[in-house]
């Protein structure tokens, strides 16, 4: 399965790359913050049936279809098959593809795949992770100064987004005031990635779904961060907030939401 995975997910990753090439449209799902292009559909059509030819007994969530396949069953594959779709139909090349294997409520295998660089951060539950094969490691700052952050937040809208709204608007209000950090915004899920790779220090977010989540949480944790929800809890499926940091600087950061 980890081979299969590592293949289809750049499979996928090509797919859309000729998508992001040529250009698409988009439209709107549950509000403004929530496109789809063509290229979103035809990579969960690819994904899906590439996951159910090979292992037809599986559960498969992908975001772009409305029930899952084989509801119940011990594995899932959840997908997310373009993270970052803002980013991709305009023409940013900052988005990813992302994968999941589930076993009994378990996350076994995360994989983001980031085609414009042809990264691939990959993670086995107990075995690491690592970045094109390469073992990755969190980084090591203790306190906010000169450290970066991935902090985003979503007000109260339409649709299943911004969890934990006023605890995140006080977080970013003090993020900003009394500290020095760089705080920054890349509109999808890679800048857990690189916290997991220790080019960030930080990732906050309250408006995430289990299909941006599940694969980068087992990366972030085989690196080494400590991944929780805003509440210091350790993260679980279904939380919509999240923050991650190295062990040392996560206690620093879950002083600024209380």
């Amino acid at each position: 399965m980890e081979d299969f995975l590592k293949k289809i997910i750049k499979e996928a990753g090509d797919l859309a790359l000729d998508y992001f090439h040529k250009g698409v449209i988009f439209e709107t799902k549950s509000n403004l913050a929530d496109l789809v292009t063509i290229a979103d559909v035809k990579t969960s059509e690819f994904l899906v049936s590439a996951i159910h030819t090979q292992y037809p007994d599986h559960m498969i969530t992908s975001e772009e279809m409305k029930d899952s396949i084989n509801s119940g069953a011990q594995y899932e594959w959840v997908i997310d098959p373009i993270d970052g779709t803002r980013n991709f139909a305009n023409g940013i090349p900052m988005w990813c593809i992302i994968i999941a294997l589930i076993h009994n409520d378990e996350i076994e295998l995360g994989a983001v795949y980031n085609p414009i660089a042809d990264e691939l951060f990959f993670a086995k539950k107990y075995h690491g992770a690592t970045l094109n094969g390469l073992p990755i490691h969190v980084g090591d700052k203790k306190d906010f100064e000169f450290a970066t952050a991935q902090f985003s937040r979503m007000p109260k809208i339409a649709g299943p987004y911004g969890q934990k709204i006023e605890e995140f608007k006080q977080f970013g209000e003090r993020l900003n005031s009394e500290t020095c950090i760089w705080a920054h915004n890349f509109g999808c899920i890679l800048g857990m990635c690189y916290m997991a790779s220790g080019g960030i220090d930080l990732f906050a977010n309250n408006a995430g779904l289990d299909h941006d989540y599940l694969s980068p949480v087992l990366i972030a944790r085989e690196a080494g961060a400590v991944v929780t929800d805003c509440e210091g809890n350790e993260w679980k499926r279904g939380r919509q907030d999240l923050v991650g940091a190295n062990p040392q600087l996560h206690a620093k950061v879950m002083e600024l939401f209380y």
